[in-house]
């Protein structure tokens, strides 16, 4: 079965893509483009396969792990939230745009149809009930996807994700832990707290804000990040610095 080649290929790159370290995000793209030519040799009949529930969620899985490895990525991240993170479109998006470009041969048609898919991704996503921070962050898929600059990796997909080293995170998985920062007990420590507000990055925070130029806040710093690659990289080394100690709290603890 396709998917079943797919998600070999998938293991055997996943070897080459940890977590930390490896190639960067736009190499990891690379990668992942073969996962979805796999997937998807033959749109159109992959096309009329979607009828089959079973075999979307199998190479909708394939395909997300393959994306997870692109962003560095934590597996409980929304299907949702990866793809855009990621940014490469759902799956059953691609086939349709393959099928649809099919249909009509001119290869003209590609840039088109690509429109097509990102305007109907952007309906999605604006629409989904999961991956809400992440839209918070991202609200704007072609913005994100057409970026002339930036590598995403495992700091910054603990930024744009809120799945990472926050006691809230955690808790989900152990009801015997605290969510409340140390720092601020009356106060759940998550994503938007750490990196926005907590007292403990305040002297991260403020040389951030001062290469930025403005006060950050979820809503603004993406868009900051895509003004500039150094306002990118500001933002990447802020969110590598904060990671890095809620990491190293946390193996001491």
């Amino acid at each position: 079965m396709v998917s079943e080649k797919a998600a070999r290929v998938a293991g055997a790159l996943a070897k080459i893509m940890p977590n930390t370290g490896g190639p960067r995000s736009s190499r990891r793209e690379l990668y992942a483009h073969v996962i979805d030519s796999i997937l998807l040799y033959g749109a159109p009949i992959w096309r009329c396969a979607t009828e089959t529930q079973a075999y979307i969620r199998q190479a909708e899985a394939v395909y997300r792990r393959a994306c997870l490895r692109v962003i560095s990525g934590r597996p409980h991240i929304s299907y949702d939230a990866t793809y855009v993170i990621a940014g490469v479109p759902p799956l059953a998006l691609l086939a349709d745009e393959r099928a649809r470009i099919y249909q009509r041969h001119p290869e003209d048609v590609k840039e088109e149809e690509r429109r097509e898919s990102l305007s109907k991704w952007q309906d999605h996503w604006d629409r989904a009930s999961k991956g809400r921070w992440t839209h918070r962050l991202i609200p704007n898929i072609a913005e994100w996807v057409e970026r002339g600059h930036g590598e995403v990796n495992y700091y910054l997909t603990q930024l744009l994700s809120r799945h990472g080293y926050f006691k809230s995170h955690s808790q989900r998985y152990d009801n015997t832990l605290s969510a409340l920062c140390p720092a601020y007990l009356t106060t759940i420590e998550d994503a938007e707290h750490m990196f926005f507000h907590c007292p403990r990055f305040y002297e991260e925070r403020e040389r951030l804000q001062q290469v930025l130029q403005e006060e950050i806040e979820p809503e603004n710093i993406v868009r900051l990040m895509l003004e500039t690659a150094s306002n990118w990289m500001a933002v990447a080394s802020f969110a590598q610095s904060v990671v890095t100690r809620l990491r190293q709290k946390t193996q001491e603890e």
